[in-house]
């Protein structure tokens, strides 16, 4: 008998969904700096703060009267305020001043955020938004993000505040490969210079990237490493001493 209701179909019995069959995408998520982080930067550095600006005005009067101690003006000036004064102020500068460098610092460090097909980075104030397809995998090295493409270039490579564990289960969760080392960490070799195994294009971009590393211009540094991967090498450091491989188009995939 027919009670005159349209009859549903499965789509309309999973809610009306025409697209049931697909797992659902995780909702927009953001990785930050952990509980340890910033317990550091929003309690530790205050907390220094507020030590050291008691402690300056009990040790100023000594430093003030050593000929041979650094920074005696600024000693100076602080034994030749009133006790009573600088044992308010000091604390309470020292808050303040460990406060900011805490909120500047939490400000600046490393966030993931996941929205979509897109990933971004962002740190100093400064972000990078990859796209799902720009992403071949992703892993630490040491303290470094480092993230590949198809073609085993470093798209990102920028020092990180945040957990492991955390990167890991973001990453793994919105489908990227995740991976617990650098797969191509065996084809590193030293630079020397005037390798015989590089160009001399490529030589003269490691030479003027070794300077920078030296003057510690991280700005320069990382505009020679993008030239060098142009160039066709894979560049990373430990201090002042640099490794290079060549890229393996496609050895990323899969």
């Amino acid at each position: 008998m027919d009670s005159g209701a349209p009859a549903m179909s499965r789509d309309d019995r999973r809610g009306g969904d025409p697209d049931g069959d697909r797992p659902a995408k995780p909702p927009a998520a953001t990785v930050g700096p952990g509980v340890v982080y910033r317990l550091l930067l929003l309690a530790g550095l205050p907390a220094l703060g507020v030590l050291l600006g008691w402690l300056v005005p009990h040790v100023a009067d000594r430093v003030a009267g050593l000929r041979w101690a650094p920074m005696q003006g600024p000693f100076e000036l602080v034994a030749s305020f009133d006790d009573g004064w600088t044992a308010v102020a000091g604390p309470v500068t020292g808050l303040v001043l460990g406060l900011g460098g805490g909120l500047l610092g939490y400000a600046l460090a490393m966030r993931v955020t996941f929205e979509g097909d897109t990933v971004r980075i962002a740190k100093d104030g400064e972000s990078r938004i990859l796209a799902r397809a720009e992403v071949a995998a992703v892993f630490l090295d040491k303290d470094r993000l480092v993230v590949l493409d198809s073609a085993a270039r470093q798209v990102v490579r920028q020092r990180s505040d945040l957990e492991p564990g955390d990167l890991d289960r973001a990453f793994t969760a919105h489908g990227y490969r995740w991976l617990h080392e650098d797969p191509y960490a065996g084809c590193y070799h030293r630079w020397v210079r005037d390798s015989a195994e590089l160009s001399a294009a490529a030589n003269a971009v490691l030479k003027a990237r070794e300077h920078a590393l030296r003057k510690k211009n991280a700005t320069d540094a990382e505009e020679l490493r993008d030239e060098a991967q142009r160039l066709g090498y894979v560049v990373r450091e430990e201090g002042t001493r640099q490794y290079w491989r060549p890229l393996r188009p496609g050895a990323a995939d899969g």
